[in-house]
C-alpha cells in the first residue's frame, strides 16, 4: 500500500457513478500476491504431445511391426513348412490344421493388441494361455516316434508369448518359455524318453528358446535406445529455440531502445544546451514520462510472474518520486498480456502519472475474455484520446476533479 490519501480529498479509488468497476472488488497492496481470485478459470486446451515423446512412439511402432512380421513369417514359413510335408503323419491332419489356424488367430489378435497399444495384461495372459493349450494338443497328434520332428506347435507357441507379452516384464516371457517347453516335455515324456529324444529336446529347446529371447531382449533394448535419442533430439531443438529466442528478445529490446533515444534524446540535448526550462512545467511533464518509459524498457527484461503489473509499478516509480501516492490492484487471476498490447496499456498509464496531482489508483481486472486497466487520477491534464489499437479500447470520463480512464483488451 503507498501514501494514504489526503483527508480533505475525494476518494480517487472510486470510478465514476454508474461505471461497472465501481462494483469491482478492491484489495489494497500491490503485485501478484494481492490478486483476488475471480472464480474457477476455464481448463485450457490439452497440452500437444511432447515431440520426444511422438518420435519414441513411432521408433517402438517400428519396432512393434518388426516383431510382428517376424512371429508372422515364422508362423507361415516355419510352422507351415514343418505341418505340410508330414500331414499323413499327424493324427489327425485337420485336426493340426484347426490347430494351425488358432495360432494363426492369436497372432492377428496380439499384432492389433500391440499395434493399437492396449496395455491392459488381461488379453495378454489370455492369448498366451492359448498358445500353451495349442502347444500341449499339437504335440499330442504328433506321432510318438516323431514328435520332435513333427511338431510345429512348440516353436510357434514361443514366438506368440514374444508377441503378446512383448511389453510385459521380461520374467513373464521366460516364465511363458518355460512352460511351453514342460508342455512339450510332458508329452514327449508320456511317449517315452529314451536318451536322443532327450538330447534333441535340448538341442532344440536352447535353439529356439535362445533367439526367441534375443529378439524380445534387442526389442526392449531398441525401444530405450531410441527414447534415449528422442530425448537428445528434443534437447538439441530446445536448445536452438531458447538461443533463437533470445536473439528475437534482444533484438525487439534494441528496437525499443532506439525508440526511446528518438524521444528521450532530443529532449536531452535541449536540457544540455539551455534550450529547455526544467522549470518549466511541460518540460518536467516531458521529462517524467521518458523516465517513466525508460523505467518500462527496464522492467521489460525483467523475468517477473505478471509483466504488466511489474511495468506498471516501475512506471508508478516516476510518479511516486513527484510525492503521488498510488495504489496498483488486481482483481482475478490476470490473463497473459502480449508485449505490444501491454505497451499501448502502459502508455496510457503513463500519460496520466505523470499529469496527477496526489492520487492515482490503478486496479487491473481479470476478464473472461481479456483484462480491463483503470485508472482514477485527480489529474487536472485533458483525458488521452480514445483509440483502438492491438485489440485495446482506451475510453474515459470525468467527475469535478477525478479523470477515470479505462484501458480494455480483448483476445
Amino acid at each position: 500500500m503507498r501514501a494514504a490519501p489526503a483527508p480533505a480529498a475525494p476518494p480517487p479509488g472510486t470510478p465514476p457513478p454508474g461505471h461497472p468497476s465501481a462494483a469491482a472488488p478492491i484489495q489494497a497492496g500491490r503485485g501478484p500476491a494481492d490478486q483476488v481470485p475471480a472464480g474457477p478459470s476455464s481448463p485450457g486446451p490439452s497440452p500437444a504431445a511432447h515431440p520426444s515423446a511422438v518420435l519414441s512412439a513411432r521408433y517402438a511402432q517400428s519396432f512393434d511391426i518388426a516383431v510382428i512380421i517376424v512371429v508372422a513369417g515364422w508362423h507361415i514359413a516355419g510352422a507351415g513348412s514343418e505341418l505340410l510335408p508330414y500331414r499323413a503323419l499327424y493324427r489327425p491332419f485337420p485336426a493340426q490344421f484347426a490347430l494351425w489356424l488358432v495360432i494363426a488367430l492369436a497372432i492377428t489378435a496380439g499384432a492389433v493388441r500391440l499395434i493399437r497399444g492396449l496395455s491392459h495384461p488381461a488379453w495378454a495372459y489370455a492369448l498366451a494361455a492359448v498358445a500353451l493349450a495349442v502347444t500341449i494338443a499339437g504335440a499330442a497328434g504328433c506321432p510318438p516316434d516323431q514328435l520332435l520332428k513333427t511338431d510345429w506347435a512348440w516353436g510357434t507357441t514361443g514366438w506368440v508369448g514374444v508377441l503378446v507379452l512383448l511389453r510385459r516384464p521380461l520374467r513373464e516371457l521366460v516364465g511363458f518359455l518355460l512352460l511351453d517347453a514342460l508342455a512339450t516335455f510332458a508329452v514327449l515324456a508320456h511317449d517315452g524318453l529314451h536318451r536322443a529324444d532327450v538330447a534333441g529336446f535340448i538341442t532344440i529347446l536352447a535353439e529356439t528358446t535362445a533367439i526367441q529371447l534375443v529378439v524380445a531382449v534387442a526389442a526392449r533394448q531398441l525401444g530405450a535406445t531410441a527414447r534415449e535419442a528422442a530425448e537428445v533430439t528434443q534437447n538439441e531443438a530446445a536448445t536452438r529455440e531458447r538461443a533463437v529466442i533470445a536473439e528475437r528478445l534482444r533484438a525487439a529490446r534494441q528496437a525499443r531502445w532506439l525508440a526511446l533515444q528518438e524521444t528521450a534524446g532530443p529532449l536531452l540535448r535541449e536540457l544540455a544546451a539551455g534550450s529547455a526550462n526544467p522549470a518549466d512545467p511541460e518540460v518536467r511533464r516531458a521529462c517524467a514520462v521518458e523516465a517513466a518509459r525508460l523505467r518500462r524498457l527496464m522492467a521489460e527484461s525483467d523475468d517477473a510472474p505478471g509483466p504488466l503489473v511489474h511495468e506498471l509499478h516501475a512506471c508508478a516509480d516516476v510518479a511516486e518520486r513527484r510525492g503521488v501516492a498510488v495504489d496498483i490492484e488486481t482483481v482475478g487471476a490476470l490473463p497473459s498480456v502480449p508485449a505490444d498490447v501491454r505497451r499501448v496499456i502502459t502508455d496510457t498509464a503513463i500519460a496520466i502519472l505523470t499529469t496527477a496531482v496526489s492520487q492515482v489508483r490503478v486496479t487491473l481486472t481479470a476478464l473472461p475474455e481479456g483484462i480491463a486497466v483503470s485508472l482514477v487520477a485527480d489529474s487536472p491534464a485533458p483525458p488521452p484520446r480514445p483509440a483502438t489499437a492491438l485489440g485495446v479500447v482506451v475510453e474515459h470520463d470525468r467527475d469535478y476533479r477525478n479523470l477515470w480512464v479505462e484501458a480494455r483488451w480483448t483476445r
